[in-house]
């Protein structure tokens, strides 16, 4: 998924939450409040505790259940802005100050003419919505956040059947203050001002507790995931360092190896200088030629600045013939005019083969999950220039690296096959250029100012 479609997603979503949230609120809205006002007249009745607490419980649970969707589902509309544009990131916060208050005042003509207070527990609410959605980013999902943002609303709506704190703008509404009155004039005041409290400071614990035990879970995964990425490089270091060795050791091998291959190709044009024209003084000759050929190969193995001057179509036939052995060989098809598989370019082959083959490979490791396995080899000719390209049908180049080249890439190499390959281009005067294609797939490229002049 690139960059683009990640923030598009993200909008959807939000928008998503945000409006199903506002629809919940708009389902909550035909709850009948009978139930409440059937306990005030129980319990004014019987002077029966459990009536009072049973209106109070059902209030507040009502409150909660309103006041969590409505807030959630603002914050969501407002954070779907963010997404757009860094010139909205302010309206997030002045999305839900400007719908909540609304919601109230339409939520006072629907039900029928009560007056809903929107005073200091919706405002302490909207701030412990704010402050927990920004302390609890860590934590994945929004079911464990919704859970922590209803506990600490819970507690909040408490204080509205506080009697005490009546005139410091708590439980302004009409059925909090029938509650209240209520209580007061059956002298169960202190008792509503004990519960109100008790249930705060319970529900308030209880939603900081959730989320700090959320918090802490998210942490630790991401502890977890940061050490296993830890352990991840730290065995491609080993990998890179171990292959790094059995080059030098490769290097070494082949330096040995040019001493007699020297003395074979000094006896060769012995014998063949000494041999009068016919099949066996041919046959010497195609010894010192071979010779001569495996010499080219070990000086451009130990020397980076060996060159050749070679076709282009040589150099092909040369990289096909390293990957035949592999199953997806059949994947890879070869796109050049004839044109310019005549050029001749002056190159280290097995360096530049071998670069080749890397972007290969890595191309059909990113098409080994797609449909359609493509894998194209191109060539080019720009002015004095050739273009090799490498084009595959995979998800491309994820937006979100600050550079393909480095790092670790979608399957978990450690680009170190793509660091090569820009070595040996910069070593050719040449460059590297990686992008996404138009259609799809990714494009790697390389530009060799290495063509001879036609004559």
């Amino acid at each position: 998924m690139t960059e683009i479609d990640h923030v598009q997603w993200r909008i959807r979503r939000t928008l998503a939450v945000g409006t199903v949230c506002i629809g919940a609120w708009m389902a909550t809205l035909q709850i009948k409040v009978s139930a409440i006002f059937y306990y005030l007249e129980r319990f004014a009745l019987h002077d029966d505790g459990r009536y009072l607490l049973a209106s109070a419980t059902t209030l507040v649970s009502l409150n909660t259940l309103r006041a969590v969707f409505l807030y959630v589902g603002w914050f969501n509309l407002g954070e779907s802005l963010s997404h757009l544009s860094s010139r909205w990131r302010y309206f997030p916060w002045l999305v839900p100050l400007v719908g909540v208050p609304c919601c109230y005042a339409l939520l006072s003509q629907v039900q029928g003419g009560l007056t809903l207070h929107f005073g200091a527990p919706a405002v302490f609410s909207i701030v412990t919505v704010v402050v927990m959605q920004m302390t609890t980013r860590e934590v994945k999902g929004w079911i464990a956040r919704l859970v922590v943002i209803a506990l600490l609303v819970f507690a909040v709506q408490w204080l509205d059947l506080a009697p005490m704190l009546s005139h410091w703008g708590f439980g302004g509404g009409e059925l909090s203050s029938a509650v209240k009155e209520f209580a007061v004039v059956a002298d169960w005041g202190w008792v509503l001002d004990a519960l109100s409290f008790g249930m705060f400071f319970s529900a308030a614990a209880g939603g900081v507790a959730a989320a700090a035990l959320l918090v802490g879970a998210s942490q630790r995964d991401t502890n977890l995931k940061k050490i296993r990425e830890r352990d991840l490089e730290i065995a491609a270091l080993r990998e890179d360092a171990i292959r790094i060795r059995s080059h030098r050791e490769v290097q070494q091998l082949v330096h040995d190896l040019a001493r007699p291959l020297t003395t074979i190709l000094g006896m060769a044009d012995v014998i063949a200088d000494s041999l009068p024209p016919g099949d066996l003084r041919r046959y010497a000759e195609r010894i010192s030629g071979s010779g001569a050929n495996m010499n080219q190969m070990i000086n451009e193995l130990l020397r980076e600045e060996a060159r050749q001057c070679v076709p282009v179509s040589a150099l092909f036939e040369y990289v096909l013939s390293q990957i035949s052995a592999f199953d997806w060989r059949h994947s890879v098809t070869v796109s050049a005019d004839d044109s310019v598989l005549a050029k001749r370019i002056h190159i280290n082959q097995i360096r530049l083969s071998r670069a080749i083959v890397n972007l290969l490979h890595n191309a059909n490791l990113a098409v080994r999950d797609s449909p359609m396995k493509e894998i194209r080899l191109s060539a080019t000719v720009e002015g004095h220039d050739l273009l090799l390209s490498v084009i595959d049908s995979g998800p491309g180049f994820s937006k979100t690296s600050s550079s393909p080249m480095r790092g670790v890439s979608e399957w978990g190499s450690t680009g170190f096959g793509l660091a090569f390959v820009e070595e040996v281009a910069k070593n050719h005067g040449g460059s590297l250029l990686i992008a996404n294609g138009s259609a799809g797939g990714a494009v790697v490229r390389l530009q060799l100012s290495m063509i001879e002049e036609d004559r």
